[in-house]
């Protein structure tokens, strides 16, 4: 939900609460035209859902690629542009649709769904590409090895993690 309906559904609620006495109020309290919250009192549906008919795919359809792409980004592999709009191309073709997506389709996905605006097509940084080299991790894997000696701190004791999180494994013993 957009934050301009958010507020219009804020200002419901004051008016039908009382904790605002009038739309009038309750428009100055929330910052949205006052007959954008008349036109919604008196039964209109937010763009979205009066919409949603005009969408390709299903709100359930979104909702699954939108699972789809934070898992992906879960497993630290974040789908491209292409990627998504692959995977929304084979949700489509299930449902028998074999039109081809519009060139707009990626923007208005994103912007229907924020949660998953800022995963899309993020990419590791080229330093951090360019710096992966053998000398380099070598360096840093023996310095890694001195602190954990010096410190004492046994391997069962060592973690696997990164920015994405936590990797849990068995190290092999011997």
């Amino acid at each position: 939900m957009d934050a301009r309906e958010t507020a219009i559904q804020f200002a419901i609620a004051d008016l039908n609460s009382g904790v605002e006495k009038s739309q009038r109020a309750a428009c100055k309290k929330w910052g949205i035209p006052r007959s954008s919250l008349q036109e919604r009192l008196n039964g209109s549906k937010p763009h979205a859902i009066a919409h949603s008919h005009q969408q390709r795919l299903t709100p359930e359809q979104e909702e699954f690629l939108v699972q789809w792409i934070l898992g992906e980004d879960s497993r630290a592999q974040p789908p491209s542009h292409p990627r998504m709009r692959e995977m929304a191309t084979r949700i489509l073709r299930m449902n028998g649709d074999i039109r081809p997506l519009g060139r707009r389709w990626i923007p208005q996905f994103l912007a229907r769904n924020p949660r998953v605006a800022s995963i899309i097509g993020r990419k590791i940084e080229s330093a951090r590409t360019i710096a992966a080299n053998y000398n380099t991790i070598n360096e840093w894997l023996e310095l890694f090895e001195r602190t954990r000696k010096m410190l004492g701190i046994p391997y069962e004791n060592v973690w696997n993690f990164d920015e994405t999180g936590v990797a849990l494994g068995n190290r092999a013993s011997g």
